[in-house]
């Protein structure tokens, strides 16, 4: 099963690359989620703790999915599901990812427009009609157009977003203890993704989980000529590297409480920080990374139905669900369409997860009895 060619390190760079986008959407650039699911509880330990769990869980959830798309042939989420949990659980399973794809272009409209808002001045309805016709006009395009790019935003947002976290931890680390103070005392109140530190671990990772689903199961296909530890180590760097930026932005984010607590992008108060140049870059870059991730969302929703990109049906549900979602991000904020949609959604996520690992290892199992035979 295990073949000896060994995956080259650009193959590695740009596969993480690629996780990483997937990964990074609105809430982690503008950085309002990373609030909600690790500043949120006050607790320096907890950032930590909410970390250290994330990596474990949704490190074991991709190589469990990738081990399954490469022994049984899944190349998609539906045949991935359906080994996982058969038939019915299966589509459950399948409409979890579908169905959290759409909820989660929702508040990347939002998220644009209140990036345009914050940094620019530009009206939010008018940001978010932006977004709509840019996603709406790139998934028409199909598939093979929005893939092109994805890869290489990834990195340059995880770049920059790891540079910004260290040079502010100059200005915001020295103030943790206010902070955590602040937060402890109820003086300042922050949204809370989870009733618990172990609740918002586990459904930060199930939103992890169910987002990239799509692409990690036809990876673990697709790769199955290399090394599978090779393919375990991209897994394993997109789940490290990412909840370091999670750790040294959430930290700021509570030497900072105050401003960023009521701040719809969080990022960008920790950019204005320094000159408002930087500022005007990290806007952009969140755009940049909203746009990666909201197209292949909008053609996920609509190609998991219609399979043909040219088909009218594919293109109507598009244009439709883009003027239904931009209305609707007009009467909700921001903020909580992350908190409902990420939280509960994540849930679910955290669910097909542990089942996941849980065939995996059956699955294994059975494959070394059958090679011992």
């Amino acid at each position: 099963m295990e073949s000896c060619k060994k995956m080259g390190f650009a193959l590695i760079v740009n596969t993480t690359g690629a996780i990483l986008a997937y990964l990074i959407g609105a809430g982690f650039a503008s950085g309002q989620e990373i609030m909600q699911y690790f500043s949120n509880w006050g607790s320096i330990f907890g950032v930590f703790e909410i970390g250290i769990i994330f990596i474990v869980f949704l490190t074991m959830t991709y190589i469990s999915v990738g081990y399954i798309g490469r022994t049984r042939e899944a190349s998609n989420v539906n045949e991935l599901y359906e080994i996982i949990g058969g038939k019915y659980l299966g589509k459950l399973f399948s409409f979890f990812v579908w169905a959290y794809n759409l909820g989660c272009y929702f508040f990347m409209i939002s998220g644009f427009g209140n990036t345009l808002n914050q940094q620019f001045g530009i009206s939010i309805p008018l940001g978010s009609a932006i977004a709509v016709i840019i996603s709406v006009g790139t998934a028409l395009l199909g598939l093979r157009k929005m893939v092109d790019i994805i890869g290489k935003i990834g990195p340059v947002v995880v770049g920059f977003s790891l540079i910004l976290g260290v040079i502010s931890a100059f200005l915001t680390f020295p103030h943790l203890k206010e902070g955590v103070e602040l937060m402890q005392s109820g003086a300042v109140e922050v949204n809370r993704a989870g009733h618990s530190i172990l609740l918002s671990a586990i459904s930060y990772t199930g939103t992890c989980i169910l987002l990239p689903m799509a692409y990690v199961a036809h990876l673990g296909h697709d790769l199955r000529d290399y090394r599978y530890k090779d393919t375990k180590s991209i897994f394993m760097a997109g789940a490290v590297l990412y909840t370091a930026c999670c750790i040294i932005l959430a930290l700021n984010y509570i030497g900072k409480i105050e401003e960023c607590a009521i701040a719809a992008i969080p990022n960008l108060v920790l950019a204005n920080q320094f000159i408002s140049g930087m500022a005007v870059v990290f806007s952009i870059i969140i755009m940049l990374s909203i746009y990666s991730t909201m197209c292949p969302i909008l053609w996920t929703c609509a190609s998991t139905i219609w399979s043909d990109e040219k088909s009218m049906p594919y293109r109507l549900f598009i244009v439709i669900c883009g003027v239904a979602v931009y209305f609707i991000t007009l009467f909700v904020p921001y903020e909580m369409l992350i908190n409902y949609i990420m939280t509960y959604f994540g849930y679910a996520g955290a669910f097909s997860g542990l089942v996941t690992i849980i065939r995996f290892f059956m699955l294994w199992s059975q494959d070394r009895k059958a090679v011992q035979a």
